[in-house]
């Protein structure tokens, strides 16, 4: 480094769960360290464990050109307490909360003891299930207000989380979680697969009612369901799968890696998702990459997605039978030119430009001018 260059910046990025663990959230702050990491000091804040577990992770560790660094914790998924000195926070330049949580609420109460300035991206806030919602709501109207009152800049993810952190007088902007594209893997295949989270949210078991009604009009036709869940929820669906006697036609894979899941996304056609709540639907614009078309529950971030794409159908999986008609008539009227205008979005959804809305955000930060 020379007399006139700047040193590079030190950014602190906090998330609950880090890889190992796998989830939507984890796979974003990944990709985004990685972009950051080749003109910054990249560290990740993370909890020691993953939850569900008492394996304890490594404190320290460097991960490519990131460290990330990991804190004991007392408490479960929705609410933990985690152990955190102001004085680690204070080494870095700017740090970027990833969700609202008690990390965010603990390091906004440290603001006030000169930790660095605080950028927030929403990923759908933590209204993921319709659980303790009046509890949820005093919490986001209480203390949520008090914590985002000490942030310099809240990007959410949709205009969903936008709408929501206008009701409590907090502005945002929105930046739509950016994808990793896949290259065109379209060949023709008609199945459908689910990739995420195994999940109560994520409303998995009721594809499995909708799709039985699906293989009526076509019996080889296959669903694929991939990602990580808990061993109780897995054995839930797997039970489930057989007292529907579909085993022969869906089929729970558990975590693939890319490139697994690349190989099974050539023999499918389309996404599909009853998830009652998203914060965004990267999935769907993955799939929508690779020329698969999104079959989606009619919530609000999908709602978003399918209108800001013009591509893909919502319906009520809570009717299977209605859901499976439905579809059956729209596949019919689907060609190459949907697929094509498909992937045109997603590519549009890609890195590049997000990272650099990013980056210039850390500027105006630290230049005081947000």
């Amino acid at each position: 480094m020379d007399a006139y260059s700047k040193p590079p910046l030190r950014v602190l990025h906090v998330v609950r769960q880090y890889p190992p663990s796998v989830g939507g959230l984890e796979e974003y702050v990944r990709q985004l360290v990685e972009k950051q990491s080749s003109s910054s000091r990249v560290t990740v804040l993370t909890l020691d464990r993953l939850f569900g577990t008492s394996r304890k992770l490594k404190k320290v560790q460097r991960v490519n050109r990131a460290i990330v660094v990991r804190v004991r914790y007392v408490g479960f998924s929705r609410f933990f307490i985690p152990f955190l000195s102001p004085k680690l926070l204070r080494r870095y330049d700017l740090i970027h909360l990833h969700s609202l949580d008690q990390f965010t609420d603990l390091i906004s109460i440290y603001r006030r003891l000169g930790v660095p300035p605080l950028i927030v991206t929403s990923h759908g806030l933590f209204f993921h299930t319709h659980k303790f919602d009046k509890a949820k709501n005093f919490y986001f109207k209480t203390i949520s207000r008090v914590t985002l009152s000490q942030v310099k800049k809240i990007f959410a993810v949709s205009r969903n989380d936008q709408r929501k952190l206008e009701e409590i007088g907090i502005q945002s902007e929105v930046l739509p979680n950016p994808v990793e594209p896949f290259p065109w893997l379209y060949s023709g295949g008609h199945h459908l697969i689910y990739w995420g989270r195994i999940a109560e949210n994520k409303s998995v078991d009721r594809l499995i009612p909708f799709f039985a009604h699906l293989i009526r009009a076509d019996s080889k036709r296959k669903l694929f369901i991939v990602g990580p869940g808990t061993a109780g929820d897995m054995e839930r669906l797997n039970v489930s799968i057989r007292a529907a006697k579909l085993t022969g036609n869906i089929h729970c894979l558990g975590y693939l890696d890319r490139a697994e899941l690349q190989a099974l996304i050539k023999d499918c056609g389309f996404t599909v998702s009853a998830s009652q709540y998203e914060g965004y639907g990267l999935v769907q614009v993955e799939g929508m990459s690779a020329g698969l078309l999104p079959v989606m529950q009619k919530n609000s971030a999908f709602e978003e997605i399918f209108e800001r794409s013009a591509t893909g159908l919502l319906l009520d999986f809570s009717d299977p039978e209605i859901s499976a008609e439905r579809f059956l008539q729209w596949e019919k009227t689907q060609n190459i030119r949907d697929r094509e205008r498909a992937r045109r979005f997603a590519l549009g959804c890609a890195w590049p430009p997000a990272a650099a809305r990013i980056e210039a955000t850390y500027q105006d930060v630290l230049a005081g001018k947000v």
